[in-house]
């Protein structure tokens, strides 16, 4: 892993990537030792075994993300009364690491509404119900958890 400076270094990349916060934190009264630790980028290969494992391709934004960097490590600290205490961590891990959710109950309701529901009544010759079904079993959204 390589340890990289924060704002003003080498990869303006690292900027974007954790969305400016790293100059924000360096410009905040009390917070210092701002550092991000890098991997460096994931092979196409890796990708690709991920989604053949996983059954699922990602989005090609998430695929450029790791070809760009196979994660980082940021972590930031303040100053209080002569002391040093760590606070913040902010992690994206490896592609090895990002995991799928399918269809968790955390992250949704199973008898919440859609927008689909809205166009049920212009929709003739079909039930209410037979409706509702027929779209709890039509594949969802993907979900992924990447840390």
């Amino acid at each position: 892993m390589e340890e990289t400076p924060p704002p003003g270094c080498s990869k303006p990349h690292l900027e974007k990537l954790t969305l400016g916060i790293t100059r924000i934190l360096e410009s905040s009264p009390g917070v210092t030792d701002v550092t991000i630790i890098e991997k460096p980028p994931a092979e196409r290969h890796m990708i690709s075994s991920w989604e053949q494992k996983n059954n699922c391709m990602l989005p090609e934004d998430v695929k450029n993300f790791y070809l760009m960097t196979n994660g980082f490590h940021m972590t930031w600290s303040v100053k209080l009364d002569e002391h040093t205490i760590p606070l913040g961590s902010m992690v994206i891990n490896s592609i090895s690491k990002l995991t799928q959710l399918n269809q968790s109950s955390v992250y949704s309701l199973p008898n919440a509404p859609t927008l689909a529901d809205l166009e049920d009544d212009a929709l003739e010759g079909w039930h209410h119900e037979e409706q509702y079904q027929r779209r709890l079993n039509e594949p969802k959204v993907t979900i992924f958890h990447m840390d």
